[in-house]
């Protein structure tokens, strides 16, 4: 039986892979600034494969004010609780019900304790509202292909990156170092674009793939929504 905790390990390596979206997105024949929602609730599933832990699947909830606060809640079989993030104010809590414990951090990287890699929060949310370019990148050339155009460019760290525009104008896969990510099946989601499916390849091994089941925007929630309460008995990870 796969343990919940190695489900976690797996999670935050694989969200890892998906380090830096930003915040433009060819739409249609044009490059088109993104101007995220206001608000936004999403559902989406996610298929982790391990050699280790084997190919699992977990269910999500995300609440967003982009750039500003996010929460994430994610679950296993049965609708069994697994996890839930929460940032605001440049910092996070996680709480691991099932391992009865919690970590927390600042800054817009998430993890880094407890063999967790580090995961940018804002990429993985972006992705709700269509940002799939890396976050803070520069584009320095353009060249034409058979199916569209290809952007060379660098991340906020440097590292070259690779984006191939289909010739409706959407980003369908971006390739960097040994990780490629693909984007497919773009569709409507109530106001916004986004790729319904993102699959994450590493050393060609498929080893995320992130389905949008349904995206809401412009919502409103209580005050409690930001609030992720640590019951006393649990466990602090530290790094």
């Amino acid at each position: 039986m796969k343990t919940l905790s190695g489900k976690i390990l797996w999670l935050g390596f694989a969200l890892a892979l998906l380090s830096g979206c930003g915040p433009r997105l060819a739409k249609g024949s044009a490059s088109l600034e993104l101007t995220p929602p206001d608000s936004l609730k999403a559902k989406f599933s996610l298929e982790i494969n391990d050699s280790l832990e084997g190919s699992h699947t977990l269910s999500a909830v995300l609440f967003a004010v982009p750039y500003k606060r996010y929460r994430m809640e994610f679950s296993g079989p049965m609708g069994i609780g697994v996890a839930s993030v929460l940032w605001q104010d440049a910092k996070w809590t996680l709480v691991l019900p099932q391992q009865k414990s919690f970590a927390v951090g600042s800054g817009f990287l998430v993890g880094g304790y407890a063999g967790i890699p580090l995961l940018d929060i804002h990429q993985i949310a972006g992705l709700f509202w269509g940002e799939v370019l890396p976050f803070g990148s520069t584009v320095d050339s353009l060249r034409d292909s058979l199916d569209g155009k290809i952007l060379y460019g660098k991340n906020r760290l440097g590292i070259p990156f690779e984006a191939f525009r289909n010739k409706d104008g959407r980003i369908v896969k971006i390739v960097q170092a040994h990780e490629t990510l693909e984007f497919s099946n773009y569709a409507e989601f109530d106001s916004v674009e986004a790729p319904e499916w993102t699959r994450v390849f590493r050393n060609g091994k498929n080893v995320l793939s992130i389905k949008i089941k349904r995206v809401n925007t412009d919502v409103r929630w209580g005050d409690e929504i930001w609030r992720v309460p640590v019951p006393e008995s649990y466990q602090k990870m530290g790094f």
